[in-house]
Formats: C-alpha cells, structure tokens, sequence
C-alpha cells in the first residue's frame, strides 16, 4: 500500500493540477506536491468526514519551479474512514479532488507475536543449593565472617561507649546481609 499520494503542479500548463483518482492508506501518509513549471501556490484541504480522523500539516504552500514538497497527514481518529482532499492552486483557479479511503492496518507477516503472559510481572522462585562443593567454597568467606564477628563482640566488651556499639551492630548487619547472599 501506497504511503505517499503523489500531486503534480504545472505539468500541463500553469496552476495544472495532476491527481489520482483514489488513494489508499493504512496510516499517516505524505503529500509529495511536485512542480513540473512556474512556482505556485497550493492550497490542501481535507473534507469534513475525513478532517475528524486525518490533520494535514499545513494548508498553504507555496512550491518553487521544479521542486517538490511533501506535506504530511496524520491519522488520529478512529479507522476506516473515507473523505475528499482538495488540491487548489492559482488562488482558486483550478481544484482537483482525491478520494482517500483510509482503512485498518494489516497485521504484518513480519511482526512478532507476544503473549499476554508477558506483560504480568512474575514472582521470582529461589532455588536453594544445597551443593557440597559450593559450601566448601564459601567457606573461607564464613570463617572470615565468624573472625569479624568475635572481634566485633570482643571490642565491644572491652570498650565501653556508644561508638563500640555501633561498631558492633555495624558488624553483625553486614555479616547478615553476606550470609543472606551466601545462602541464596
């Protein structure tokens, strides 16, 4: 399907205005206005049926001898609808019109489909590992923890003051949150 409705201006004569009969859409499209001749001015406008579902990005243009200019439609209502476009040039001197038919998009071939389960979140499920070989290999990390716990304890005892326990609880946090992650 076509995404861009093609206009030519001048191609006969001055303010000649060449249009398809019809135009099909299945979204936002373009309005390439190409000038075969003289500069011109054009001037776009959508009917009433197709103004409640399509906005053009301007009306008024003015396109320099032997240039072309696209003008974008934006498609924001609801689908399928149908309407008229009129192109005018020279101040109202010549109109043609196009019939738009703009219908629901096709799905594509290429897209890739996603199930509805992936948009609910999912819990996380924790395995534990109950490996032997892994215990062992976390062992150094254990007894370092059991180390900084018994100095913790011990300074604490020996030092009496607010600032030893702190310590002390500073410690004993981060040796939970280490076990926490060690054992899961």
């Amino acid at each position: 399907m076509s995404e861009t409705l093609p206009v030519d201006l001048n191609r006969d004569g001055l303010h000649d205005v060449d249009v398809p009969a019809s135009f099909e859409a299945d979204g936002s499209f373009a309005v390439t206005l190409e000038n075969h001749g003289a500069p011109v001015h054009v001037h776009l406008r959508l009917d009433d049926e197709l103004g409640e579902v399509a906005t053009l990005e301007a009306s008024n243009h003015y396109v320099e001898e032997g240039s072309t200019r696209s003008v974008g439609v934006e498609l924001h209502g609801d689908l399928p609808a149908s309407g008229r476009l009129k192109v005018v040039t020279g101040y109202g001197a010549e109109s043609a019109y196009v019939d738009v038919n703009v219908v629901e998009p096709e799905e594509r071939s290429d897209a890739i489909p996603v199930d509805d389960d992936l948009t609910t979140p999912r819990r996380r499920t924790t395995e534990r590992n109950d490996d032997p070989g892994e215990l062992r290999r976390n062992l150094p990390l254990v007894a370092l923890g059991v180390a900084a716990l018994a100095l913790a304890v011990t300074a604490g005892l020996l030092v009496n003051g607010l600032a030893a326990l702190f310590g002390t609880l500073v410690v004993l946090v981060g040796v939970g949150v280490a076990a926490y992650f060690l054992l899961e």
